[in-house]
């Protein structure tokens, strides 16, 4: 008799063997690409990230090749991403792998920046074939409705054995995101034309997060000292605040938080320009 667990994994992997999304990156194992798009689309719709991958992708075909550019390039080929931080750590990344490839750090892909536990496994997933579960958004939010559970994480540790075997990690995980954003979608799921829904619990929580209102916030103030840094070189506060037309108390906050990360820097003069 098939278990839930069965009948979840042939149904998902089935549906992806037929619907699943053609990127350039789907069937490589390559680490820096699997690093590259993974960064890219972090709060990004995956459309979009590829857009960009394929730019950076050509112009960076390896890690050392970001490496011996400056930051400042890296983050004109990001603009319109948001969250500039991604570059930044990104950048920081390929200065550690031009001296240590991925193969050598293997399996502690954390030292690198940026890496936490999803883009840790899904380079062990989609890069070296290891049978792990990428726990991101589309695979939560489906095991929790599937098998009616709050503690995601838990639930994996317990059966991710189960999960697993007899499967391909690639293709399972993959199968997750795909159907987590064309079908068991985070609103309006189309449970109508879903091939889990006759053992779906259908466990939907009232859980919401408001997003931040982007117009006028500090991400906003943050992606235009930097879109006009690109361009200008150097700024001082005052300038930035006139440029922007933004009042200097919101400035000052923008470029504190930018110095902090490590995007800008600070001159003697009080200049303020992107950190290379």
């Amino acid at each position: 008799m098939e278990t839930k667990t069965q009948f979840l994994k042939s149904k998902l992997i089935n549906w992806y063997s037929k619907n699943k999304r053609d990127f350039s990156w789907r069937n490589s194992n390559d680490p820096w690409k699997i690093f590259l798009i993974e960064t890219l689309a972090q709060q990004t719709q995956l459309e979009r990230a590829d857009s960009y991958y394929k730019k950076f992708i050509k112009k960076y075909p390896s890690p050392d090749k970001m490496a011996q550019d400056s930051f400042s390039e890296v983050l004109k080929m990001w603009s319109g991403l948001g969250y500039n931080n991604r570059a930044k750590r990104l950048h920081d990344a390929s200065k550690i792998l031009a001296k240590q490839q991925f193969d050598e750090i293997y399996p502690n892909f954390e030292i690198l920046p940026g890496v936490g536990k999803y883009t840790k496994s899904a380079l062990l997933s989609f890069s070296y074939g290891d049978k792990v579960i990428t726990e991101d958004t589309h695979v939560n939010k489906i095991i929790s409705r599937f098998f009616g559970v709050d503690n995601v994480n838990a639930f994996i540790l317990e059966n991710s054995e189960k999960l697993l075997d007899g499967v391909n990690s690639r293709d399972l995980n993959q199968s997750f995101m795909d159907f987590g954003s064309t079908v068991c979608t985070k609103q309006n799921p189309k449970c109508a034309i879903c091939p889990l829904s006759i053992k779906c619990k259908k466990y939907f929580t009232n859980k919401s997060s408001v997003q931040a209102k982007f117009k006028g916030s500090n991400r906003e103030i943050r992606g235009k000292i930097l879109k006009l840094l690109s361009s200008k070189d150097k700024l001082t506060k005052n300038q930035l605040a006139k440029e922007l037309e933004v009042n200097k108390e919101k400035i000052e906050i923008a470029l504190s938080g930018l110095v902090k990360d490590g995007i800008l820097k600070k001159s003697s003069n009080n200049n303020f320009e992107i950190n290379s």
